[in-house]
C-alpha cells in the first residue's frame, strides 16, 4: 500500500497560517518553588522569567462544540471550554505540553485550556490550541 505523501500539504497549511494569521507567544511557566522548604507556595512570579517561550504564527477561529478535531492529546472537552481555537503551523506543533499561556500581538493574555493534532500517520498537519481569557 502506498504511502501519501503530506509534505506540499504541511507546506500550505503553513504558507496559509503564515499569510492569514497572527504572531501570537506560548509561554511556559518558571515552575522553581520560591522555597525549597515550602514547596506547597510554588514560584514567586512564574511569568517574571518564563521557562520556555514560542513565537508561532496562529489563527483564530471560534470554537464549534458538535464537532472534534483532530487527535486529541489532553481531553475531548477542549473544544467547549475554549473562548477561541488558535491553528497552528505544523512546526510549532511538535510538543505545546510545556506552555500554560499565550501571548497574543495586542499583549491579550489567553490561557492554555487543551490541545489537539491533526496528524495522519506520522505527519503533523495542524495543531489545534483551546484558548479562554
Amino acid at each position: 500500500m502506498a504511502r501519501f505523501d503530506y509534505t506540499s500539504l504541511v507546506a500550505d497549511a503553513g504558507a496559509l497560517i503564515t499569510e492569514f494569521g497572527r504572531a501570537v507567544t506560548f509561554v511556559g511557566f518558571d515552575t522553581t518553588e520560591q522555597d525549597a522548604a515550602q514547596p506547597w507556595l510554588g514560584p514567586a512570579d512564574p511569568r517574571t522569567v518564563p521557562d520556555a517561550t514560542l513565537a508561532v504564527d496562529a489563527v483564530f477561529v471560534e470554537p464549534d462544540s458538535t464537532r472534534a478535531l483532530g487527535l486529541s492529546t489532553e481531553d475531548n472537552d477542549m473544544v467547549k471550554r475554549s473562548e477561541q481555537i488558535m491553528i497552528l503551523s505544523p512546526g510549532a506543533a511538535e510538543d505545546l505540553s510545556s506552555y500554560q499561556e499565550v501571548i497574543d500581538f495586542d499583549t491579550t493574555r489567553w490561557k492554555i485550556v487543551g490541545t489537539q493534532v491533526l496528524r495522519p500517520a506520522e505527519t503533523i498537519v495542524l495543531a489545534f490550541v483551546g484558548v479562554k481569557r
